[in-house]
């Protein structure tokens, strides 16, 4: 019920409440009422035949015209009637005469066989021509009833006359007083109801100044300052979303019962889950392409809600693409939670085997030339008496070899200086001419070979570091030409519009297709035999991609046996 039916219906209760009380009281005053005029007739014709010289002047006095339903009788002491108005009197006993004549007025209630109902009589002496009688005034008992019962229906109708023109008022008093409550919570209802998602400012249709008034002010402050706190926090939960959905770590946090309550987007691809799938739920009643992960995962978690303390942990997948993870699981201030923090160490334990690979592959190529020199050396020492001849052969292998080891130990230190590489010694230059002139030098080192340049402009200016770019370059037509049948035929393509493309293509011998994704692994050859002719190292391609990502690019390859090999660097 609102507020207005409970002070109605509550007035309402109040009302038929002392109507209740009230009913009783009205019909006994109005029944003491009549009696009490019935009283005072009676003392009134007492006196008016108080002042008769004679019983005849009384009677004559009595006969004059009363109330319809008023009866009059003169009794002797002995209680003998001597007159009578109307046949509804009795003789009055002696005993009852005597104690009227003692006590002056008497009220008594008597049955009329005459008139077959019950009166009510006031008797009381009264003094006519010296002699004492006893006058008795009567009157119908239902007549005072009915006069009660009318009086009471008047009440009645007056009462719930009352009562209605009291709701009248007391409904258009508490509609005044209240509408200002109404209008409040017809402005906040949407909002409660979650129609609307911030609080509305109330404007009240009363110009007055008052409580209310006063209360939708601080309502509406109130109000402004919550919104402001609400925005405030939404814009700093944006923020922090924001910034976790940026990590390159994924980052899960729980609440107190293990249940997710955040996962940002590294996460769910890490633990190969949907976003859907996680939030709400525990680690373990997730369903991912890694049960073992989850696992591990939720055990960690649930270690540290219990014991509140930081805990690392490393996951590696044990079949498909290598994927190495460390697992931090820390618990929130306040003991409200936990954060799982999924870092990607993948690519660490790449290098890490990376290294490992080029610490030994540099080992053996190094100690095969090394042990090379220290043989011929041994022998040239052991036997100082060997021929000119084999002499002349023995030093040409040491020179050829020694030149081999230079040309490993500068591939290793270009190597080194490329990873090393700085944009500071970058700047814009076009392209075209950088190409000519690798062209040129590789026409004068081989003059039987064709390259054709195809560019779609007369310039290609990009950011980068000429003489490092010019490296990369020469690599690459240093492979097309050792790969290729003499006399090689290159073509050299340059794209600038939409985007930028670099295409050296030979129709060389081409490279088998398991060998393709390991071009570029450092001291990888594919032909070893035509490499150790030629005095490769196997770090011409590693060099050129470091040169390519250093510029910000990226170098891919298509090749088919026979038919040559096309390796296009795009930015």
């Amino acid at each position: 019920m609102t507020f207005r039916k409970k002070i109605l219906l509550a007035d309402l209760v109040l009302f038929l409440f002392f109507l209740a009380l009230l009913f009783p009281f009205v019909e006994t005053i109005v029944k003491q009422d009549a009696l009490r005029t019935l009283i005072e007739r009676a003392k009134k014709v007492s006196t008016s035949i108080q002042n008769a010289s004679s019983l005849e002047q009384a009677k004559l006095i009595l006969d004059q015209p009363v109330c319809y339903f008023e009866s009059r009788a003169v009794f002797n002491p002995k209680g003998e009637m001597v007159w009578a108005s109307h046949s509804i009197f009795q003789k009055l006993q002696p005993s009852y005469a005597q104690s009227v004549l003692k006590k002056k007025t008497t009220y008594s209630e008597a049955y009329s066989e005459s008139y077959q109902q019950i009166f009510a009589s006031i008797d009381q002496p009264v003094v006519i021509d010296k002699e004492t009688y006893i006058l008795r005034t009567s009157a119908p008992l239902q007549e005072i009833r009915n006069l009660t019962v009318s009086f009471e229906a008047g009440f009645l109708v007056f009462g719930t006359f009352i009562l209605l023109l009291y709701g009248l008022f007391t409904w258009l008093i508490i509609n005044r007083i209240t509408r200002p409550i109404q209008q409040i919570i017809d402005t906040i209802a949407p909002y409660q109801g979650g129609r609307e998602e911030s609080l509305p400012l109330i404007h009240l249709k009363s110009p007055q100044s008052n409580e209310f008034t006063k209360l939708a002010y601080t309502l509406n402050t109130l109000s402004e300052r919550s919104q402001k706190q609400i925005e405030y926090l939404k814009h700093q939960r944006k923020e922090t979303e924001g910034i976790l959905e940026s990590l390159g770590e994924g980052v899960i946090a729980f609440n107190a019962a293990g249940r997710i309550t955040f996962a940002n987007g590294v996460a769910c691809q890490l633990i190969g889950a949907g976003h859907a799938a996680l939030m709400g739920h525990t680690l373990n009643q997730a369903s991912s392409r890694s049960p073992d992960l989850l696992l591990l995962a939720h055990e960690l978690v649930m270690q540290v809600l219990h014991t509140s303390e930081t805990i690392v942990q490393t996951w590696a997948k044990q079949s498909g693409p290598a994927l190495y993870l460390h697992l931090l699981s820390a618990p929130l201030a306040g003991q409200n939670g936990a954060i799982l923090v999924l870092q990607n160490k993948t690519s660490d334990y790449k290098m890490l085997e990376m290294g490992k690979d080029f610490i030994a592959n540099a080992s053996h190529e190094l100690r095969t030339p090394i042990t090379v020199i220290r043989g011929f050396a041994e022998t040239l020492h052991d036997l100082p008496k060997l021929s000119s001849a084999t002499m002349l052969d023995i030093s040409d292998k040491i020179l050829r070899t020694s030149i081999r080891l230079e040309k490993l130990v500068k591939s290793l230190l270009t190597l080194s200086n490329v990873e090393n590489l700085s944009r500071e010694e970058f700047k814009w230059v076009d392209l075209l001419p950088i190409v000519e002139q690798c062209k040129l030098l590789q026409l004068a080192i081989h003059p039987e070979i064709s390259i054709a340049i195809h560019a779609d402009g007369s310039k290609a200016m990009l950011f980068l570091d000429a003489d490092v770019f010019e490296m990369a370059i020469m690599n690459l037509l240093e492979n097309a030409i050792k790969y290729s049948t003499s006399p090689a035929d290159i073509a050299i393509r340059i794209q600038t519009k939409p985007h930028f493309a670099f295409e050296i293509e030979d129709k060389g011998i081409g490279i088998p297709e398991g060998d393709l994704p390991h071009i570029f692994d450092r001291f990888y050859t594919v032909d070893k035999a035509r490499s150790r002719k030629s005095g490769g190292s196997g770090l011409g391609l590693a060099i050129v991609r470091t040169i390519v990502e250093k510029h910000g690019g990226n170098i891919v390859v298509f090749s088919k046996i026979g038919k040559g090999t096309r390796f296009t660097i795009t930015s």
